[in-house]
């Protein structure tokens, strides 16, 4: 028993509509998942140009400087809530830009925990600060999208959620470590002088 006949099933001339309008829908929906796919690898190349330019900028001497400037204030015995407020405003902004890509949907938070993962370190050690600014500035939002991304990073890694006593033991190392980072930052842009021409005939030597 068959049940379809092609015997009166016409592919070319007329009576073949029904033919071409499945092939169009074939083509079509071939099309869109291509499309879609080159959209997808879009999105993914952008998010990635723009954690690439996120840690450029962490990594960069200004914020370099910031950071210093903070940890040092703290490893003086200056208290959290009071440390110099342009270096932690600048940290803190710098956070709350990378939060708000994050929540728009530019870059996953997935993504800034392997490309950055300092969000929670840093809201750790800014919050008491952030605390008072919001209280001064009686503005109870300020850097709510920097706290939702600290959070957000802790929930995909708890075990490396902000630790205050761990952070006080390893707080001498850090300071050496960006006094570190801005030596080689400096030493970077400083200009090459070239030996002179005697100098490098007995280096050969």
């Amino acid at each position: 028993m068959r049940l379809i006949s092609t015997d009166e099933m016409v592919f070319i001339g007329p009576g073949s509509e029904w033919f071409w309008t499945a092939a169009s829908g074939v083509v079509l929906a071939v099309t869109f998942i291509a499309i879609y796919r080159q959209l997808t690898l879009a999105r993914s190349a952008n998010a990635f140009t723009q954690l690439s330019a996120l840690v450029d900028e962490w990594q960069g001497e200004r914020l370099v400087r910031k950071r210093l400037a903070v940890l040092a204030a703290i490893h003086e015995g200056v208290a959290s809530a009071d440390v110099p407020e342009a270096p932690a405003g600048a940290i803190a902004n710098y956070w709350e830009k990378v939060a708000a890509l994050a929540r728009a949907g530019h870059v996953t938070p997935s993504l800034i925990a392997e490309g950055l993962g300092a969000a929670d370190v840093w809201w750790g050690t800014l919050s008491p600060w952030v605390s008072k600014v919001r209280t001064d500035d009686r503005n109870p939002h300020l850097f709510e999208h920097f706290e939702w991304l600290a959070a957000t990073l802790v929930r995909l890694h708890p075990e490396v959620a902000f630790d205050p006593v761990q952070f006080a033991r390893t707080l001498g190392d850090r300071l050496i470590a960006t006094e570190s980072e801005l030596r080689d930052l400096v030493a970077m842009r400083s200009p090459i002088t070239s030996r002179p021409a005697t100098a490098r005939r007995q280096a050969a030597k």
